[in-house]
């Protein structure tokens, strides 16, 4: 014990530590991500790592600057981000930790690993149709696809690493021509159009190109029921704003510049809009569907930092919560709190999977949560800063060029026609062989609103059916098919 103890003295005594806490570290890294881009640039400049990976399982990781020198997170705990972590300088880094043993990555691509692949991601099988999720990388500038169903990896480049498009992708939506995805971009300072095979297209909005006065380290993106795009804003003229956009990407105008204290997402309800707020204590706002204030929803100090917000089948709410205390929060649908799962913190995404499991992101990978217990089921990732997770539902083969997968043969739901529609439209779909068949059409909500076909047996060949919207409100409606192993959706527009 006493050798243990002189040996934590020499090496204080040897290297100065960083005078910043993780903590305050973390959260300046989130809310400036400028500071991170210069600490790798920096690392890079002076030959040392931006991020090492060990075979003990510590993640080290650039994420600022203090004295000229570069200051790096090191993440003792991958889950629990809080727990045992600390700040320091390369010198203390290199005495405490075998990083010749370690993966090392330099920057620029340049990835030296020693430690036998054990952070090597499993890609898992997957047919090309069906629901899956996007995630921005944010440390590598690209978007990566999981199963939506139980989180599994499907496409590590579904939108490859794109400089300079992608200098710190934060979200990534599905546009609603179906074919192209939109990603905002927090240093770009815009949101970026690419298609489904991860080229890139132009910039979206605001229309004209990269203007500051607009926009300046956006965050959530989230369409409203028109399909005009609302963007959240943390800096520059336009801080602590949402703005609005056209569904060509032309800017409108403030959709909201009230009641926000460095908004981050932003969740659309039937009647009201939510919008979590990093900073202050007024966690979650809340507004009508015009963008005027209506209240606070959450003001509590239950959880901080809060980022993704999503809605629950039966209404309730779950927010990842990034900052102390940290974790998956639980919320009725009028923001009383019931719970918070801690066992994963530094949160940034949370997502219901389909096999009833969350999904949550941070600083050091993604992870499967029992949503019952808040254990932590299984590592999907590690190594990245993953951000926002969200659907992308293909009319057709998914990332192809990249890794697609094939279709089982015979087998393909096609896009109804005409789309968008009032009130009906045609479903084509084709089948491999003389079977059951199941067609069914949600709201943009994941709820069920009819079943046009119903474990019928049907023949092997081209089949069609008239979706008849009538009585049903303006918005986005999915259609699944199911048959024989076989799944896929479409999505179609209803505009009335």
């Amino acid at each position: 014990m006493k050798i243990i103890l002189i040996l934590l003295i020499s090496v204080s005594a040897l290297f100065s530590s960083p005078r910043i806490s993780v903590t305050e570290l973390l959260v300046q890294s989130e809310l400036y991500p400028t500071k991170v881009r210069e600490a790798r640039l920096l690392a890079i400049s002076k030959s040392q790592p931006v991020n090492i990976l060990t075979t003990g399982r510590v993640m080290i990781d650039a994420k600022g600057i203090e004295d000229g020198k570069v200051v790096y997170a090191v993440f003792t705990n991958l889950c629990d981000v809080y727990r045992g972590s600390y700040c320091a300088f390369y010198d203390e880094v290199k005495m405490l930790y075998e990083i010749n043993s370690s993966r090392i990555d330099y920057g620029n691509g340049n990835i030296i690993d020693n430690t036998g692949g054990m952070y090597d991601p499993v890609i898992t099988a997957a047919q090309a149709s069906g629901t899956f999720l996007m995630i921005p990388d944010w440390t590598d500038d690209k978007v990566i696809l999981l199963s939506a169903f139980n989180g599994d990896v499907v496409d590590l480049n579904f939108i490859p690493t794109t400089q300079p498009q992608l200098q710190s992708p934060k979200h990534a939506i599905q546009h609603f021509n179906v074919r192209n995805i939109l990603v905002s971009d927090q240093l770009s300072d815009v949101v970026q159009r690419f298609d489904t095979n991860g080229s890139y297209i132009n910039v979206f909005a605001p229309a004209g190109g990269l203007n500051n006065n607009i926009l300046d380290n956006i965050r959530g993106i989230a369409y409203r029921p028109n399909f005009n795009l609302l963007v959240t804003v943390g800096s520059g003229l336009s801080q602590n704003t949402v703005q609005h956009f056209d569904t060509a990407g032309n800017h409108i105008a403030q959709y909201i510049n009230t009641g926000l204290n460095s908004p981050f997402a932003i969740l659309i309800r039937a009647t009201d809009i939510l919008v979590s707020n990093f900073s202050g204590t007024n966690r979650i706002s809340r507004y009508d569907l015009n963008g005027s204030f209506l209240s606070y929803l959450y003001t509590g100090s239950d959880f901080a930092g809060p980022q993704q917000i999503y809605r629950l089948p039966n209404g309730k709410l779950i927010v990842a919560a990034f900052s102390p205390p940290s974790g998956i929060a639980y919320l009725d649908s009028n923001g009383t709190f019931i719970r918070i799962l801690n066992a994963v913190t530094g949160n940034r995404a949370v997502y219901l999977l389909g096999n009833g499991r969350y999904l949550t992101t941070n600083s050091t990978g993604i992870y499967e949560i029992d949503s019952a217990t808040g254990s932590v089921v299984r590592t999907i990732l590690t190594g990245a800063n993953f951000q926002y997770a969200d659907l992308y539902i293909p009319g057709g083969p998914v990332s192809v060029g990249n890794n697609g997968y094939n279709t089982p043969s015979g087998y393909h739901l096609y896009p109804n026609y005409p789309n968008p529609f009032n009130p009906s439209t045609v479903i084509k779909f084709t089948t491999g062989k003389r079977g059951y068949v199941r067609l069914t059409v949600y709201d943009a909500e994941g709820k069920e609103i009819r079943k046009l076909i119903n474990n019928k047996v049907m023949d092997k060949g081209s089949h069609s059916v008239e979706f008849n919207a009538e009585g049903l409100s303006s918005g986005v409606y999915f259609c699944l098919m199911e048959s024989e192993g076989y799944s896929s959706h479409i999505k179609m527009i209803l505009l009335k």
